[in-house]
């Protein structure tokens, strides 16, 4: 019994190696007739099938995947994710040839990534100079899914989607950052284009020395980075401001305090976010009629509005103790203390602005 299940075994791994190399050849057939969706179909329909292939054929198959996704990306078919499906089958081919120590494509591979991904570094710049900043932004982010260790890349992608306002892709990618806990801490590379005379952001120091070393760039500058923790708090917070989840908002904004309790604007976000909660009743009183019912809501909305701007200007007072001559702070502050009646507070601090 033993015997011929070896024997079945054997015939089905020999049967699947012989169906594996005739996927590649049908596929190959397709790729060179430029059938390159007819090509892809049958490499994504047998691709079960290489998990138990040999080594060379694993190699044969993920070279041909990567060239077919790069020539849909050349059509301009879904070019950003094509590209990014072709690093990850170089990825696969390069793990292959490294297990069986047949290098046949390996270099191809490694340059094959390191161009797909200055391609997607240029196109990016150029959309920067043009104020694409979506474009960039998307650009950016597939950057980062080629070569998840310049998380960098997600950063920016981030930031140009906050600048066109994309606060859903925005958000996306904030979370992202918080769940590898990116800082932005370590160093950042320069270089000025002598074609444009700007100084342009290089991820690594190798990429930035390659342009120099080819000429096209020149002074070359390092700039060590501070952390972004807090930025990245402060727009993740005013994000969640916008869509409406206050209390989602308000933990961030303690949050940055409990890691930088000497900057202020926390504090003044925290106030202002009270303040929106004070509208938003407010807006709800306007709108109750004069029953009894509608008379005791009335009174208790109101006890909530006045906690609301109390909770306000204790911020306020703490970020008046860190900065006292920030006059935003103080006007706003001596505002609420004059809506609440709270002479004595108001006097104090007018005395001393």
């Amino acid at each position: 019994m033993r015997t011929n299940f070896t024997l079945i075994l054997f015939l089905f791994i020999t049967f699947a190696g012989y169906a594996q190399k005739d996927q590649i050849k049908d596929a190959q057939s397709q790729f060179k007739n430029g059938n390159l969706k007819g090509a892809l179909t049958i490499l994504e329909k047998s691709e079960y099938l290489i998990v138990n292939a040999e080594y060379e054929d694993q190699s044969d198959f993920y070279d041909l995947k990567a060239d077919v996704f790069r020539g849909l990306a050349d059509k301009n078919i879904e070019t950003a994710a094509n590209l990014t499906a072709a690093v990850g089958a170089y990825k696969e081919l390069i793990r292959a040839e490294t297990l069986s120590g047949k290098l046949k494509y390996i270099v191809k591979a490694r340059d094959g990534i390191k161009q797909i991904k200055d391609d997607f570094q240029t196109s990016a710049s150029k959309d920067l100079k043009a104020d694409k900043y979506a474009d960039a932004a998307r650009k950016m982010y597939s950057l980062y899914e080629v070569d998840k260790t310049d998380t960098i890349n997600l950063y920016l992608s981030t930031s140009y989607f906050m600048t066109v306002k994309d606060y859903d892709s925005a958000l996306k990618n904030y979370k992202e950052l918080q769940s590898i806990n990116y800082t932005g801490v370590g160093m950042e590379y320069y270089a000025v284009n002598k074609k444009s005379n700007v100084e342009e952001f290089f991820s690594s120091p190798i990429d930035r020395d390659t342009y120099v070393k080819a000429g096209s760039h020149e002074k070359p500058r390092n700039v060590r980075a501070t952390s972004k923790k807090t930025e990245i708090y402060r727009n993740l917070a005013y994000i969640y401001s916008e869509k409406g989840n206050l209390n989602a908002a308000e933990n961030l904004y303690k949050q940055m305090i409990v890691f930088n309790p000497k900057f202020i604007e926390p504090y003044l976000d925290l106030a202002y976010l009270n303040l929106d909660k004070k509208k938003e009743l407010s807006d709800k009183m306007s709108v109750l009629g004069t029953s009894p019912s509608d008379m005791e809501t009335y009174d208790k909305l109101k006890v909530q509005m006045d906690a609301d701007v109390k909770e306000a200007i204790s911020y306020l007072e703490k970020a008046n103790a860190i900065e006292p001559k920030n006059e935003k702070v103080s006007d706003l502050l001596l505002k609420l203390y004059r809506s609440m009646d709270l002479i004595v507070e108001y006097n104090a601090l007018k005395a001393r602005i």
